[in-house]
């Protein structure tokens, strides 16, 4: 992190409030939209089996999308706690500073690029299954 750590932290703190912010607007929005009169009124008219599919589809992915979300949400209260205990901006895998830039991309990050990829495990190609 850069000589001024106290501005450095503060930035991050705000950085980190207002990504909180603009998640929890948009999940507010996905559920309110789906939860809206147009979402009920859709089952109540008559359909065939492809449209109750496509709708049944909308409506899963619009709670993966919540459940992503949420996850964002988890790990930007997790980097806010790092920050009050001053150990935000340290990979949690080897304890090096993580990359200013990266922290500016992802300010929820936990881990450098190197740890991250370790977390992730090796990327399989496609048409590979488990």
């Amino acid at each position: 992190m850069p000589d001024n750590l106290e501005e450095t932290r503060l930035e991050f703190r705000n950085l980190l409030a207002e990504q909180k912010r603009r998640l929890w607007a948009e999940l507010r929005e996905e559920i309110f939209a789906r939860t809206g009169t147009e979402l009920a009124t859709q089952y109540d008219i008559p359909q065939d089996l492809g449209e109750k599919s496509i709708l049944d589809m909308l409506s899963d992915a619009g709670l993966a999308i919540a459940d992503i979300r949420r996850n964002q949400l988890t790990a930007l209260d997790e980097a806010q706690r790092r920050v009050e205990m001053g150990t935000y901006g340290k990979c949690e895998g080897c304890g090096e500073p993580i990359d200013i830039q990266r922290l500016k991309l992802v300010p929820f990050t936990a881990y450098c690029v190197s740890c991250q990829r370790k977390q992730e495990g090796p990327a399989k190609p496609p048409g590979t299954t488990l």
